[in-house]
């Protein structure tokens, strides 16, 4: 055997004694890929989708803290003295959205959990409160579920100050509903069957609008948008019947007209009519031994820099006996941004219950709201 038939032998062994050992050898799996979220801007700011789905979600609320003083908001302490109300709020919020054949799917829900001032005869407590505000299911303009009342929401609540409700404001709030909503270009239109907020069966007993058999409250509203000018409007009937044994109604209508008006980029005002049965939920201005009455709200905004804005309202109640005057509720407002996401809001407000020979009460407002 020659040295180049040794070298040959020599080498061949050498390959197949590494080549046994590379098959025995352990292979790594390739890693899985990351799913990283993404930004969904689709349906606004803030939305990411949900890894592995095509569902856009936004998670999002405010802390707030509130500070009321003066004869409107002062609560009592147990020594007859005057104090600060006030109140620490969280309210978590989150938002999906989606598209299908169907058109947008969507769901928003609200939860708020507050320690709050609350007055009593004995003196003031501090308790710790917690709602469900907003929880509903929405596939193109049909929604179902916890939401405010069509009648409030349609027209756009009141005007951008606190206190907007001090004098009896402009409907109820909170129910179970469902609702259909329709847009067309400038036009729009909405109907809502609602069954209101706690029962009011028992007689004598006046606090709830709760429906008292299966026919449910109905609410229809009507907008158009001509630009400079949105009008809109909506009729609510309260379907109860007498309740056995009380000495008032219940059930009736409501109906109210709004316009808003866009003067410039930075000035707006807005004036809305109501009228309603007493006897009906949905005229929630009107004071308890009213057949009916009429209303005027008013209110307006000036932006007088990126970070301050000027917001003022007016409610006006007509008499509804010859026993008390009118009532009327002033505020006003300042909304100043101190950074994005941190709002400080003072607040000045004037109310005259009616009661002959009252020159009224005021009251300040404070807040501090981080939004995110």
């Amino acid at each position: 055997m020659n040295i180049k038939s040794l070298l040959l032998g020599s080498a061949a062994a050498l390959v197949a004694v590494s080549g046994a050992r590379a098959a025995d050898a352990i292979i790594a799996a390739e890693p899985e890929p990351v799913e990283y979220v993404r930004v969904c801007d689709a349906f606004g700011t803030g939305y990411f989708y949900i890894p592995g789905t095509e569902t856009c979600l936004r998670i999002h609320g405010y802390l707030r803290y509130d500070v009321g003083a003066g004869e409107l908001f002062a609560v009592t302490s147990a020594t007859g003295d005057d104090t600060y109300f006030k109140r620490a709020r969280f309210s978590f919020r989150t938002s999906t959205a989606s598209e299908t054949e169907l058109g947008t799917l969507r769901t928003y829900t609200e939860l708020r959990f507050q320690w709050d001032t609350n007055d009593t005869v004995t003196g003031y407590t501090n308790d710790n409160e917690f709602s469900v505000n907003f929880a509903w299911v929405q596939l193109g303009g049909l929604r179902v579920g916890k939401d405010e009342s069509l009648f409030t929401t349609f027209t756009g609540y009141a005007g951008n100050v606190i206190n907007d409700d001090i004098a009896g404001g402009e409907g109820p709030y909170d129910t179970n509903l469902i609702s259909y909503t329709y847009t067309g270009g400038a036009f729009r239109a909405a109907i809502a069957l609602e069954q209101g907020d706690d029962d009011s069966s028992v007689a004598g007993v006046r606090g709830g609008w709760g429906i008292d058999d299966y026919m449910p409250h109905v609410v229809v509203g009507l907008g158009y948008n001509a630009g400079m000018v949105d009008l809109s409007a909506v009729v609510g009937f309260d379907t109860r019947d007498d309740i056995v044994g009380a000495t008032y109604d219940v059930g009736g209508w409501a109906a109210k007209v709004r316009a808003d008006i866009t003067l410039s980029e930075q000035a707006s005002v807005w004036i809305m009519g109501m009228y309603g049965e007493a006897s009906s939920a949905y005229a929630t201005w009107i004071p308890y031994g009213a057949d009916d009455s009429w209303s005027v709200m008013a209110g307006g905004s000036y932006k007088a820099t990126d970070k301050l804005t000027f917001n003022t309202q007016v409610q006006w109640i007509e008499a509804t006996s010859a026993a008390v005057d009118d009532r009327l509720s002033v505020v006003g407002n300042l909304n100043y941004e101190v950074v994005p996401g941190l709002v400080v809001t003072p607040e000045v407000v004037y109310y005259d219950d009616g009661t002959p020979g009252s020159d009224g009460e005021f009251g300040f407002y404070g807040r501090v709201q981080r939004s995110f």
